[in-house]
C-alpha cells in the first residue's frame, strides 16, 4: 500500500509540474478543466447523493459547461475570486454542524450546489495563476505539502487534543500548530529562491500559515462529507490515494484565497 502510494504521489508530481510549466493556453485549461471539472465533479456529484452513473454524468457534463462558458466569457477574474472565497467561508461553517447533511441517500441540492462553485472556483483561480506564472502554482503546493508534512510528523510526535474527532479522528491540534509554522518557514524559503514570487518571503510567509489554515479546513471540509455519504474515498482513480477529491481537496481551497490576495495586490 505504501509502495503504491509513493510511486502514485511521484507520478502526480512529475505529471503535475510538466503540465504546469509544459502547456501554453488553451491546453492547461482544458486538462485542468478535465481533472477538476470532469473527475472532480464526477466525485462531488456522488458525495452530493447522486447515485445513479447517468446522473454523475451529467453533472460533471454540466460543470464543465458552466466551466468552458465562464471561462469563454471573460467574466472577470476577481470576482470568481472572491465569490469562490465566499462560498467556502460559508462552507467551512458546516463543520460545526456535523449531523446536518446525512442524505439518507436522496440528492442534497445544497451540497451538490456547493461543491460545484468550490470546484469552479479553484479551477479558475488555478488556470488563472498559472497564466501568470507557473511558480504561483508551485508556492501554493509547497504551502499544502509542507502543511501535511509538518502536521504529520508534529501530530506523530507530540499527539495530544484531536483536532476534530468526529471528522478525521487522526488529526491533532499539535500537528495542526506544527503544520502552519512548518508551512510558513519553507513557503518563506522557497519564495526567497524560486524566479517569481509575488510577495517577498517574509510576507510570503506569513501569507502562508493563513493558507494553510484553509487548506486545513478544506481538508476536513471533504472527510465530514465522504462521512455523509459513508465513503471510505471519493473514487480510486489515484492508487493508494483515493480520488482527485481526496488528493486535491487542500489545493481547491488554498488556490482561490492566494488568486484573490495576489488579484487585489495587483
Amino acid at each position: 500500500m505504501l509502495r503504491t502510494r509513493v510511486l502514485t504521489a511521484i507520478a502526480i508530481a512529475v505529471v503535475g509540474l510538466a503540465a504546469v510549466f509544459g502547456l501554453d493556453q488553451p491546453w492547461f485549461p482544458i486538462v485542468a478543466a478535465i481533472v477538476f471539472l470532469g473527475l472532480g465533479g464526477w466525485e462531488a456529484a456522488c458525495l452530493g447523493g447522486l447515485k445513479a452513473t447517468w446522473l454523475r454524468l451529467a453533472a460533471a457534463l454540466m460543470l464543465l459547461a458552466i466551466g468552458a462558458a465562464t471561462w469563454l466569457g471573460e467574466v472577470p477574474i476577481g470576482w470568481i475570486l472572491a465569490a469562490s472565497c465566499a462560498v467556502w467561508l460559508a462552507a467551512l461553517c458546516w463543520l460545526g454542524m456535523f449531523d446536518r447533511g446525512h442524505g439518507d441517500g436522496r440528492p442534497q441540492p445544497l451540497k451538490l450546489i456547493m461543491l460545484a462553485l468550490i470546484l469552479l472556483g479553484a479551477w479558475h483561480a488555478l488556470i488563472w495563476l498559472q497564466a501568470i506564472s507557473p511558480w504561483y502554482l508551485v508556492l501554493v503546493v509547497i504551502v499544502i505539502v509542507a502543511a501535511d508534512t509538518g502536521a504529520y510528523f508534529v501530530g506523530k510526535a507530540v499527539g495530544g487534543r484531536k483536532l476534530a474527532p468526529r471528522i478525521s479522528p487522526g488529526k491533532t491540534r499539535s500537528g495542526a500548530i506544527g503544520g502552519l509554522i512548518c508551512a510558513m518557514l519553507i513557503t518563506a524559503l522557497v519564495a526567497a529562491s524560486v524566479p517569481a514570487s509575488p510577495f517577498p518571503p517574509l510576507q510570503m510567509g506569513l501569507l502562508a500559515a493563513g493558507l494553510a489554515l484553509v487548506s486545513i479546513g478544506g481538508d476536513l471540509l471533504i472527510s465530514l462529507f465522504k462521512r455523509h455519504a459513508g465513503m471510505k474515498d471519493t473514487s480510486n482513480v489515484l492508487p493508494g490515494h483515493g480520488g482527485i477529491l481526496d488528493r486535491f481537496d487542500s489545493l481547491c481551497a488554498a488556490a482561490p484565497f492566494f488568486g484573490l490576495v495576489v488579484w487585489l495586490v495587483g
